[in-house]
């Protein structure tokens, strides 16, 4: 246990004390502050930029009004004779955002659009607000009654519900943490990988078996490594806890980082954490062994390249089948199946469609996995480190016979 100790708290120490550590965890805080102050941010922005200006062209008898051409967008001007050339020169000389001729031909209305970049959302309102005044002309040409226009004209109103127990921009935050999950166990797990390789092909794990056995080795730079990686992601997800318990930044109302309050509770956060460190013990006792498969650093990329696309090929599923329907039948099952279960359970949690009683047999079908998996380790590891030559699963396989 005091040799489990000693590999444990060195290889802790060693993983916080680099740089790309310590640069790594400030950008982590860094974001944190930044996705709360983004929003001021933005609006800033918005307040600083300049006003968009357009002009339109009105060679038909509607009554146009700039005060409420206004309210569709920036600031306009209704020009009756003006050469095209000279609005283009404008447009390029970034005097005009825009340019609008409305032509009225028979009984049709014909609206050309002179843009540099089309934006459709002002297009639409702008079409709207034609039509609209020209159903007022037609009332008012054939004395018809204003009221039966009008509830002719009604709008239908719309909006879309979320089909779970949770705000609709919680996809964006599903999308945020799986990818969190997926970059720390690929790249902490390829740490594991590196530092055993390290050690291997400089001859210092000959030295190091003396001392301390194969199993606790192990599991000492797993876990030292784990704790390092398990500290960068309690430091971010705390920051935005204290973040939004701290009232400092002006969150609007509706805002995707409101939605992040309110859907990364304590509770919540508590689920993030677990899962992660199931998830990374899965994949990190993989990595461990293909470390001390290879016999230098620089045969690691095709040695974990199995590992890399079972990773993958998890994110994959999770993205196509899981993220869309957290209540279908290819999610319940990939939330007992162990490489895929992190993920899968943690989607899950964030849409409420998850009882307490499926999380914890989907936690002891994984940590019965972890232990039946840590225990094949414990043969095949040993076997691998002692040979100094880069070995096959096949090869490892035969020496445990």
């Amino acid at each position: 246990m005091r040799n489990f100790s000693i590999v444990f708290s060195t290889v802790f120490k060693e993983a916080v004390k680099t740089k790309p550590y310590l640069y790594i965890t400030i950008g982590l805080v860094a974001l944190s502050v930044l996705l709360f102050a983004s929003p001021a941010i933005l609006n800033m922005f918005n307040k600083n930029g300049s006003e968009e200006t357009y002009k339109i062209v009105n060679h038909t008898s509607l009554e146009l009004s700039e005060q409420e051409l206004a309210g569709v967008a920036g600031s306009w001007q209704i020009v009756n004779d003006v050469k095209i050339e000279s609005l283009k020169e404008e447009i390029k000389e970034e005097e005009l955002n825009g340019f609008f001729i409305l032509e009225e031909q028979a009984d049709m209305m014909q609206l050309n659009i002179y843009m540099p970049k089309v934006n459709n959302e002002l297009l639409l309102t702008l079409e709207s607000y034609i039509e609209q005044k020209k159903v007022e002309s037609i009332v008012a040409a054939q004395s018809i009654d204003p009221a039966v226009v009008q509830a002719l004209n009604a709008p239908l109103q719309s909006s879309v519900e979320s089909l779970y127990e949770t705000e609709p921009n919680a996809l964006l935050i599903v999308y945020g943490l799986i990818t969190i999950m997926f970059l720390a166990i690929s790249t902490y797990g390829n740490n594991v990988a590196t530092a055993i390789a390290s050690e291997k092909s400089s001859r210092v794990m000959e030295v190091m078996i003396t001392k301390v056995a194969p199993v606790p080795m192990m599991y000492g730079k797993i876990l030292g490594i784990g704790l390092a990686s398990l500290a960068q992601l309690f430091i971010f997800i705390g920051a935005l806890l204290l973040w939004a318990n701290l009232g400092i930044f002006d969150i609007p109302e509706g805002s995707f980082v409101q939605t992040v309050i309110e859907t990364i509770t304590w509770g919540t956060a508590l689920y993030i954490l677990i899962f992660f460190i199931i998830g990374y013990f899965i994949y990190a006792t993989l990595f461990a062994i293909v470390g001390s498969m290879v016999s230098r650093p620089d045969d690691l990329s095709s040695a974990t390249m199995p590992i890399v696309i079972l990773l993958m090929a998890s994110l994959a599923v999770e993205i196509l089948f899981v993220m869309d329907y957290p209540e279908g039948t290819m999610t319940k099952v990939t939330s007992y199946i162990p490489f895929t279960a992190p993920m899968s359970v943690l989607i899950r949690i964030v849409y409420n469609t998850i009882a307490p009683a499926e999380i914890i047999v989907s936690l002891l079908i994984m940590i019965l996995f972890i232990a039946l998996f840590a225990a094949v380790a414990a043969k095949i590891y040993p076997k691998g480190v002692l040979k100094s030559d880069s070995l096959t699963f096949k090869q490892l396989l035969q020496f445990n016979r």
